[in-house]
C-alpha cells in the first residue's frame, strides 16, 4: 500500500549487516526506493560527502586552535560513512605533518553510552593529553562534552570537542558545539523529490547524488563567546549565524535533559526484564539506582502477603524486612544480612543511614490488590515522573521475581512427575498428536495426554484448571477476507496461547477454532490474569501484524480437584459452557456500543 520508501540506509546498516541489508532491499521489490547515506545499486541514492566538511574543521582546528595532537572517536568498523570519515580524519593529519596515534583513536558505535567506555579508560589512564576530540557524530560527542566536564575539565579551554552531523541538540548544549552540517533537511527534500518521480514511473532520476557538508563552528571549539552574543555560530566561509531571540534556551535543555531521562528509563526498564530473581534484582539494584541520581534508598518489602480492595482500609504490618538500603557512606561490597523491623515504629531502621539531613518520597510498591511493601528515595534531578515510572516497574519486577521464586519452589516439587510424564510424551511421540497447521497438541493428543496430566496432578495433591477457547469471528475472517487469512489467525492464535500459558501446559487446538488447555497447580482465581496476559499479547499482535482482521478469543475455565470432578471431556464440556456466557456477553456488549 505504498507508492514509494524512502530508506535511512545509513541508519539500517548500524544494526544490520551490509548483506542482510542487501536481501532486505531485494525482498521489497518492485516497490520504488530511494536510499540516503548509503549508495544501493539499482536504486536512486541521495549520499553525503562526508569529506569536504570534516576537512575544514579538521584544518580549523589546526590553523586557527593550533591544535597539534588531534584526537579521534570512531564510529563502527562496517558503516560505510564512519570509515570514510576516519578515513579523512588520517588524511588531514598526514597532510598536515601531525601524527596519527593510535592511542588518541577511541571506537565508538555512534551511541553515548557505548562511546564512552573507551575515553574513560584513556582518562583515567593518562588523563586529557590531547588539544582536541573530534567525534564522528553528534551524539558521541555530546556525550563525550559532559563526561569531560563532569571529570573537571573545561571546554573549549582545556580541551575543543567537536561533533558531526549538526542535530539540533548541537545548537543548544552547553557549550553549543561545533560539528559539521549535512542539511538533513535538504537532503530530505531531495528524496522526496525522487520518491514522487519514481512513484510516477520517471526513469531519469541521476543514480547517485551527493550533497556538501560544511563546518559549523560554535563555542565547543572557541570560535563563539559563551556570553549573550548577537550571532551563535560561524560558518566554514567565515559569515556569522546571527541569533534566534525568540529561541528558549532554559526551555530547550530542559527538554533535552528530559529527553536523556525517558532514554536512560527505557534502557533500564528493558535490563529489568532479564532480572528473573530477587537476588538477579539486588546485585544490580544499588548501581542502576545511582544512575538515575538516587543517593540514598530503602526497599522496605512486608513479611506476609496483604491483599487489599480499593474499598478496604490498608493497615500497616508490624513486621518488614529490608530488602535494600543504600546512602553515600554505605559499602559496595559483603552481602547484607537481612534486617528485619516493625514498620509500626519506624520507616526504617534509623540506623541504616548516616546522620545527615536528607529529603525522602515515599512510594507504595503494590501489584494489583497485593501490597508488597514501599521504597523510600532521595531524589536526584531527574522529572519526577521518571521516578514514578521507575517505581510503579520495581513494584511489577519485584513481583515477578518472587512469584518466579514460587514456580521454581513449585518446578522442584513436580520434578519427578514430570519425568514420567516426559516418558509417556515420547511414547506419544509415535502416534499422530500434533496439529499441522499450529504444532500444538491435536484433539488425540490431547485427549490422551491431557487426561494423564490431570490424573497425576490429582495423586499428588494439586488442582489445576481446564480451559476452553474459541476464536471470535473465524468464519467472519475466512468469508471475508480467504482461508489462508483464516489459517494465519489460527497460527497467530496459537503462538499467543503458547506464550500466556507455561512450557509445562498441556496447549492444543481441538479442531476449527477451538483450542484447549490442560494446565496444573493453578486455580479460577488465576483466570483472570490468564485473560489479562492474553489481551495484552492479541493486543500488541493485532497493532503490529498488519493484518486487516482483529484477533480475539473467549474463554471458558473449570477446575479440576478431587475425585470426582476428574473427567476430561466432562470438564470441556462445562468450560465450553462457560465460554458460550463469555460470548454472549461479548455480544451484548458490542450490540449495546451500537445503539
Amino acid at each position: 500500500n505504498l507508492d514509494a520508501l524512502i530508506i535511512i540506509s545509513g541508519t539500517q546498516c548500524n544494526f544490520i549487516s551490509r548483506d542482510d541489508f542487501t536481501r532486505f532491499i531485494e525482498n521489497l521489490a518492485p516497490l520504488p526506493l530511494i536510499s540516503v547515506t548509503i549508495p544501493v545499486e539499482g536504486i536512486p541514492s541521495v549520499l553525503v560527502d562526508n569529506k569536504s566538511g570534516l576537512r575544514n574543521l579538521l584544518n580549523h582546528l589546526v590553523d586557527e586552535h593550533d591544535c597539534s595532537r588531534i584526537a579521534v572517536m570512531k564510529g563502527p568498523d562496517d558503516n560505510d560513512e564512519a570509515c570514510q570519515r576516519f578515513s579523512v580524519y588520517q588524511e588531514v593529519l598526514e597532510a598536515r605533518g601531525l601524527p596519527v596515534d593510535p592511542d588518541l583513536v577511541f571506537y565508538g558505535d555512534f551511541s553515548a553510552e557505548y562511546s564512552l567506555v573507551s575515553l574513560r579508560q584513556h582518562v583515567d589512564a593518562r588523563g586529557v593529553d590531547f588539544d582536541a576530540l573530534v567525534c564522528l557524530n553528534d551524539t558521541m560527542a555530546i556525550g563525550c562534552l559532559h563526561y569531560l566536564r563532569e571529570k573537571g575539565f573545561r571546554v573549549p579551554e582545556d580541551v575543543i570537542v567537536t561533533g558531526f552531523d549538526d542535530i539540533l541538540r548541537a545548537r543548544y548544549d552547553v557549550p553549543t558545539l561545533t560539528t559539521v552540517s549535512q542539511d538533513l533537511i535538504e537532503q530530505g527534500k531531495i528524496a522526496a523529490e525522487y520518491a514522487w518521480r519514481r512513484a510516477k514511473g520517471e526513469d531519469d532520476i541521476p543514480p547517485v547524488t551527493v550533497h556538501r557538508t560544511r563546518a559549523i563552528f560554535r563555542q565547543s571549539c572557541g570560535c563563539v563567546p559563551r556570553e549573550p552574543a548577537s550571532f551563535i555560530a560561524i560558518s566554514e566561509e567565515g559569515a556569522k549565524i546571527p541569533a534566534n531571540p525568540l529561541a528558549s534556551f532554559e526551555t530547550g535543555m530542559e527538554w533535552f535533559r528530559i529527553q536523556d531521562d525517558i532514554v536512560r528509563l527505557r534502557h533500564y526498564l528493558s535490563h529489568l526484564i532479564s532480572l528473573l530473581s530477587l537476588q538477579d534484582l539486588m546485585e544490580d539494584l544499588r548501581t542502576s539506582l545511582e544512575s538515575f541520581m538516587i543517593r540514598s534508598c530503602v526497599i522496605v518489602l512486608y513479611r506476609q502477603e496483604i491483599r487489599t480492595r480499593r474499598s478496604d482500609v490498608f493497615v500497616l504490618p508490624t513486621e518488614a524486612e529490608v530488602l535494600l538500603c543504600y546512602d553515600e557512606e554505605t559499602p559496595r561490597t559483603g552481602r547484607k544480612k537481612p534486617v528485619l523491623f516493625n514498620p509500626r515504629e519506624h520507616l526504617y531502621p534509623p540506623e541504616l543511614f548516616s546522620g545527615r539531613r536528607r529529603n525522602l518520597v515515599a512510594c507504595a510498591l503494590y501489584h494489583r490488590e497485593e501490597q508488597l511493601g514501599y521504597i523510600l528515595y532521595e531524589p536526584g534531578n531527574c522529572d519526577p515522573s521518571i521516578y514514578e515510572t521507575l517505581c510503579v516497574q520495581l513494584s511489577t519486577t519485584i513481583r515477578s521475581a518472587l512469584a518466579f521464586a514460587e514456580k521454581q519452589a513449585a518446578e522442584e516439587r513436580l520434578n519427578d512427575a514430570l519425568y514420567n510424564l516426559e516418558k509417556s510424551n515420547r511414547k506419544l511421540s509415535t502416534i499422530s498428536r500434533t496439529d499441522e497447521l499450529t504444532g500444538l497438541y491435536n484433539r488425540r493428543g490431547f485427549v490422551t495426554l491431557g487426561q494423564q496430566t490431570i490424573d497425576l496432578a490429582l495423586r499428588m495433591g494439586k488442582r489445576g484448571l481446564v480451559v476452553f477457547g474459541d476464536m471470535d469471528g473465524l468464519k467472519l475472517i475466512n468469508d471475508s477476507l480467504g482461508h489462508e487469512a483464516g489459517d494465519r489467525a489460527i497460527i497467530a492464535m496459537g503462538q499467543a496461547l503458547k506464550k500466556v500459558f507455561r512450557n509445562l501446559d498441556i496447549v492444543s487446538r481441538l479442531g476449527g477454532d477451538e483450542f484447549a488447555v490442560v494446565a496444573v497447580d493453578i486455580d479460577t482465581s488465576f483466570v483472570n490474569t490468564l485473560r489479562n496476559r492474553l489481551e495484552r499479547v492479541l493486543t500488541l499482535y493485532n497493532e503490529i501484524s498488519g493484518e486487516e482482521y482483529i484477533l480475539s478469543l473467549s474463554l471458558g475455565a473449570v477446575e479440576f480437584s478431587g475425585d470426582k470432578n476428574n473427567n476430561l471431556e466432562t470438564l470441556l464440556s462445562l468450560a465450553d459452557s462457560l465460554l458460550y456466557e463469555e460470548k454472549r456477553e461479548k455480544r451484548k456488549k458490542r450490540q449495546d456500543q451500537e445503539k
